[in-house]
């Protein structure tokens, strides 16, 4: 089941030049320097996969510190390691099969007691300072100049105004996206991702309060594709739609766009559910793969070849997406097992009966699957 408690990430792009470029590099290395060596102890040592988080910190401390002289840094990385072991094992997946990606990234948890976050702090919407160190790991503070994506300057102004006040705390890391050099210096192109509390998220970015009606919609979730199936309380098939992304498909096409593209079809799917009288959103139950399924990580036996894989983490990526922006239309997401919604008896006799393509006579049974969870939960 999805935990809907979860901070949303704000991505925020922004780029350093000279000496701030080469700060938050060095910054950078000795963090990812802290995560492989974390992550080949705990392959020789496989003890440390069964540490409790407060554990494993202890001991990352003690392992890191001279590599990148910063608790909270520290404890950034490790947290980032000790989840992937953790999931890994849930998986059944082998600890020495896991390997790190190419990421340069540093990161620091929340806390609410110093303005939100002690090292990677936002000033404001437009700017952030950052504890960064340079070769010699002598530490340096450096201010960093945002472009701040217009449809979250609300937000990240009244998280800003709350964590001044010490009423809420957010992690926050920084990611080196992309580097070269200009005019024989550094330029980095770099992310400020902050980890805004969920319920914060929803009281700002919320756009309705209440559904229209008590119709139900059933989502089939596809790589290119968005199918909606909208049935009353008595399982009357209403109406459908199909949501398209069919562009992200092609080879090339970048990752930022793509997931614009999506981001864009949810909230159209949404909005046209809203519309349409729809307040109970259902969607199959996905596979929790923790932080697997993020790129600093490579998947071990799961290999980025294996499509069914790379099918399976991206479509759930789309579900959670789906089931932590539902609220903000007033709407309720229920989960059912997807069994029987693609291949079955029921499945093609859905598709004569309605004249329904494959997808969408999937999301109607995947509609019908809930009308009795609603009904107990309505009484």
């Amino acid at each position: 089941m999805i935990v809907l408690n979860r901070p949303v990430t704000v991505d925020i792009p922004f780029t350093v030049t000279g000496e701030k470029a080469r700060l938050v590099w060095w910054t950078a290395w000795f963090s990812k320097f802290c995560a492989h060596r974390l992550l080949n102890d705990a392959k020789e040592n496989e003890i440390l996969v069964d540490l409790s988080q407060t554990s494993f910190l202890k001991y990352a401390r003690k392992r890191c510190y001279d590599v990148l002289p910063n608790r909270r840094y520290v404890d950034g990385i490790a947290v980032l390691i000790h989840s992937t072991l953790k999931s890994a094992r849930k998986l059944g997946l082998k600890v020495n099969e896991i390997k790190l990606r190419q990421w340069l990234l540093f990161q620091c948890e929340a806390d609410k007691k110093k303005k939100g976050n002690l090292n990677v702090r936002l000033t404001s919407t437009r700017e952030a300072e950052a504890l960064v160190f340079n070769q010699e790991r002598e530490p340096r503070k450096i201010k960093i100049n945002l472009r701040t994506p217009k449809k979250y300057e609300k937000l990240l102004k009244i998280l800003v105004e709350r964590a001044i006040k010490s009423e809420v705390g957010y992690p926050a890391r920084i990611v080196i996206k992309e580097y070269n050099t200009h005019l024989n210096d550094l330029r980095l192109y770099c992310s400020l991702q902050v980890m805004v509390p969920y319920d914060l998220y929803l009281e700002v970015m919320r756009k309705y309060d209440a559904p229209l009606g008590n119709h139900v919609a059933g989502i089939d979730v596809n790589v290119d594709r968005l199918n909606i199936a909208i049935v009353d309380r008595y399982g009357r098939l209403r109406d459908v739609k199909t949501f398209w992304f069919r562009e992200i498909t092609s080879r090339g096409y970048r990752r930022k766009r793509a997931w614009t593209k999506i981001y864009q079809a949810i909230h159209d799917m949404l909005n046209y559910a809203y519309h349409h009288g729809v307040s109970h959103v259902v969607l199959e139950n996905p596979e929790i793969v923790g932080y697997l399924k993020y790129y600093w990580i490579k998947n071990g036996n799961r290999k980025t070849k294996n499509y069914n894989y790379r099918t399976s983490i991206f479509r759930n990526r789309i579900i959670e997406t789906i089931a932590y922006k539902t609220p903000l239309y007033g709407l309720k997401t229920i989960y059912v097992n997807p069994k029987g919604t693609t291949r079955s008896k029921e499945h093609e006799k859905i598709m004569k009966k309605y004249g329904l393509d494959r997808h969408t006579a999937s999301a109607y049974l995947i509609a019908l699957k809930s009308l009795k969870k609603i009904h107990y939960a309505t009484k």
